[in-house]
């Protein structure tokens, strides 16, 4: 009796084995192996699972399903079987079961590697969760990750772009400067944080790090546009650090002189608009005159450089329409505005 059992085990381990070398390349003859295993070796729970995986690959979910819930029957708390499970129920559009076994395989037991095999669950569960539109319990998942990260550059940055995404532009960014702390010559990590900072409206980060990226790896061409757009706005912002009247006054000069030309170029436009060309000639009238005063005028007095860039941020304010869209410098000017519209005395 006892060879014939053990007849019967060196049997499903070898067929065991076919399943195992057939299982990515061949699943559906995976599915006869691991099934011929099982026939000579039923209390093989390993390739119970193994069979499970292979139906899945298989394109047999239901069959899979079946095998997967008994074995959770039996061992609730194997991460691999939840996990499984969990991927079965969000392809099938299933959201509230697949997050119920997420859960139950990031807080079960795995076999091996159990801290990555954990926090590569959970982030597939976000990911799940945001496919469907669920931007905010994804960022709940990855935000319980954070404290438990390692200092990885590529998995910080990672980690940083799915919480972009999900819309925690504030945690992402931390995330971005964690991975840039790591890692500070990683192309990927300036970049995020570039693009962060500049959509958080920290332009002189944004540069620098954009900058950063730009020296040691490639930029999109979304990038670098905020790139080019970050240095303009710190190249013509009168506002900025310690400047001296004069610079004040050459800035703003400047800024008017990129809206007037955004004003001839539109203008046609914008008069067709019922919602712009009523108050279009005074906006005129007022660019117009600012275009009347000097250098020097506003060095003397420089409530008058207020004047003339509240003059060019209103242009700037106005919608690209049909005149061809809006330049490096009109980008910049309106980003400055916005910045500006409070503090500027003056404005209007």
């Amino acid at each position: 009796m006892s060879r014939y059992r053990d007849g019967r085990e060196a049997l499903a381990a070898d067929w065991s084995r076919r399943g195992q070398a057939d299982l990515t390349a061949r699943p559906y003859d995976a599915v006869t192996d691991f099934s011929t295993a099982l026939a000579y070796g039923p209390d093989r729970a390993g390739d119970r699972f193994l069979l499970a995986k292979a139906l899945i690959s298989a394109r047999r979910s239901p069959e899979a399903e079946a095998q997967l819930q008994a074995l959770a029957a039996e061992d609730p708390a194997n991460s691999e079987v939840n996990l499984e499970l969990a991927r079965i129920a969000a392809a099938e559009g299933a959201l509230d079961n697949a997050v119920r076994y997420y859960h139950a395989a990031v807080d079960g037991v795995w076999t091996s590697n159990a801290v990555v095999s954990r926090r590569n669950a959970r982030i597939e569960l976000a990911r799940v969760l945001m496919a469907h539109g669920q931007a905010v319990r994804a960022q709940g998942e990855l935000i319980a990750l954070i404290d438990e990260l390692p200092e990885d550059s590529m998995l910080l940055t990672d980690i940083a772009g799915l919480l972009a995404d999900a819309g925690a532009t504030a945690r992402a960014l931390g995330l971005a400067r964690r991975a840039l702390a790591a890692a500070p010559a990683d192309p990927r990590a300036a970049t995020l944080a570039g693009e962060l900072e500049f959509k958080s409206g920290d332009i002189p980060a944004a540069a620098r790090d954009l900058s950063a990226a730009q020296a040691s790896g490639t930029l999109d061409d979304d990038a670098r546009r905020m790139l080019e757009v970050g240095r303009q706005v710190l190249a013509l912002d009168p506002y900025t650090g310690r400047l001296n009247v004069h610079a004040r006054a050459m800035r703003a000069l400047r800024a008017l002189a990129i809206a007037r030309a955004r004003f001839e170029r539109c203008s046609e436009s914008w008069i067709a608009d019922p919602n712009i060309g009523p108050s279009l000639g005074a906006l005129g009238m007022r660019l117009a005159a600012a275009g009347r005063r000097t250098a020097a005028a506003l060095e003397r007095d420089s409530d008058l450089i207020d004047e003339v860039t509240t003059v060019a941020f209103d242009v700037e304010k106005l919608p690209a329409g049909g005149c061809g869209g809006e330049t490096v410098d009109d980008r910049a000017l309106s980003l400055i505005g916005r910045q500006h519209a409070s503090p500027v005395p003056g404005a209007q």
